[in-house]
């Protein structure tokens, strides 16, 4: 059973607060003092900028601290900072998992001693007080029955894909592969390359120009976060075929995002919008700060999705600035 943020916001919030995702809670509150440590992948993307300025926005107004400690993409230093996080005892930890299993212990370590976990759109195959993101499912679905309308069976086309995940064990890519295959096994589709691109633009670029020599007939790629994905689709016009092949993706939804929808490097991205995401992510951690929970299971909040698309439905406004 999901409990929403409205939902166990009864008689802590309002409608009207949760509606515009303005913080909760005023800095009397029993907030107040409160100490919160934020793990990321990763600083200094737009994804997890995106959610730490909301997070602070939240924690200034009701008087309690964020404590971001960034694991630059090294899972072992992040598994270390996971450690010394719980070590130091915080009110409550914002975790974002690169793989379903690396934090699980420490996320069931951590809540067995009292401190709530909120995980923030990447879930672990642990279970924890909340979860703030994407509908991987719905994302993984959506797309792979656009790929068939545009590539498979009927439509003429090779029905060729290549799936460029970030890596293959992390929860995005786990998910959206197990609901894209099930649409692309019914509509035609082939999947002739499924490698990870370790989340980098150049690998990513070097993937997709080895896959365009060996099917020159390719249809479609799908990359599981816009960022890497941009040097797929940078390959794919340096090959002189980005009439041809269609570059799909996911992500925070950024302007540099709608810039590369714009420029012709991706053609439709799923944006579970980064912005909007922290600001459901402060709104739990002032709620979960004060004692809310869901006796009957995690707390979530679902990311709505905004669907960007290159040519005539182009729209700029879809995308966020920092």
């Amino acid at each position: 059973m999901r409990l929403t943020i409205r939902s166990v916001a009864v008689g802590l919030t309002t409608a009207a607060i949760l509606a515009t995702g303005l913080p909760a809670i005023a800095q009397d509150s029993a907030t107040e003092g409160k100490k919160v440590i934020f793990v990321p992948i990763t600083m200094g993307i737009s994804l997890t900028e995106a959610w730490a300025r909301r997070m602070r926005e939240h924690a200034e107004v009701g008087g309690y601290s964020i404590d971001v400690r960034d694991a630059a993409f090294n899972t072992s230093i992040m598994s270390e900072l996971l450690a010394k996080a719980i070590a130091d005892k915080p009110d409550m930890l914002v975790v974002h998992n690169p793989t379903v299993q690396l934090l699980a212990r420490q996320i069931k370590q951590a809540e067995s001693q009292g401190i709530p976990v909120l995980q923030i759109n990447l879930q672990s195959n642990q279970p924890s007080t909340a979860f703030v993101g994407a509908s991987w499912e719905r994302i993984g679905r959506e797309i792979a029955e656009d790929i068939v309308a545009e590539c498979g069976t009927g439509t003429g086309k090779s029905g060729k894909v290549a799936v460029i995940p970030g890596q293959l064990t992390a929860a995005d890519s786990v998910i959206m592969n197990e609901a894209a295959f099930k649409v692309f096994e019914a509509g035609g589709i082939e999947v002739v390359s499924n490698q990870a691109s370790d989340w980098e633009p150049e690998k990513a670029r070097q993937i997709t120009a080895t896959v365009l020599q060996q099917h020159p007939d390719l249809c479609a790629i799908f990359g599981h976060w816009d960022v890497h994905t941009m040097g797929a689709g940078n390959a794919v016009k340096d090959a002189g075929k980005a009439d041809d092949v269609l570059v799909y993706a996911t992500g925070g939804g950024d302007d540099v995002t709608c810039k590369a929808v714009e420029d012709g490097i991706l053609d439709r991205v799923w944006s579970y919008d980064a912005d909007g995401q922290g600001r459901d992510a402060g709104t739990l951690i002032d709620l979960i700060l004060q004692g809310a929970r869901n006796p009957d299971g995690m707390m979530k909040a679902e990311s709505p999705l905004k669907i960007i698309k290159a040519g005539a439905d182009f729209d700029p406004t879809l995308c966020f600035k920092l």
